[in-house]
């Protein structure tokens, strides 16, 4: 599944960057986190509590930044396991100057889900919920990083 999008924030382009490869900053603004473990500047755990349908728990993300241009991209790489599903992730950011202060991030998302949480693909409902949680994380990161240049 391949999800992207971008938004933009009130702040300038290196502290928004700044914030985008901070494990303690990203992994405090996903979605749903009951625990964060930050191993060391570039890798860190998350345990987050997924549901889908019926099916409801937590799930384990390893968590690795890495390919660091700053302040103009960087890629986020996971795997993760709960639910008897397994998930991989890539994310890539780009970051662009919007003038006034501001700065666009482009994002897109490669996301492969294997076992049970993968038989919910029919219908749409797994690309839902992805999106669902998607947005909450982009609206985390944007008051995040709007937080920090206040």
């Amino acid at each position: 599944m391949l999800l992207e999008g971008e938004f933009t924030v009130d702040a300038d382009r290196e502290t928004a960057y700044q914030f985008l490869v901070d494990p303690n900053q990203v992994g405090n603004h996903l979605p749903d986190v009951e625990e964060l473990d930050v191993e060391d500047h570039e890798n860190f755990t998350v345990k987050a509590k997924v549901g889908i349908s019926y099916i409801k728990g937590s799930m384990v993300m390893k968590l690795q930044i890495m390919d660091k241009e700053p302040p103009v991209r960087a890629k986020v790489v996971g795997r993760g396991a709960g639910l008897a599903s397994v998930v991989d992730m890539t994310t890539y950011f780009n970051l662009e100057e919007a003038g006034e202060g501001k700065t666009t991030i482009k994002w897109s998302g490669e996301i492969a889900i294997g076992r049970i949480l993968a038989s919910f693909g029919g219908g749409g409902l797994l690309e839902r919920v992805a999106k669902k949680n998607l947005e909450k994380f982009v609206a985390g990161i944007k008051e995040g990083i709007e937080a920090l240049d206040a």
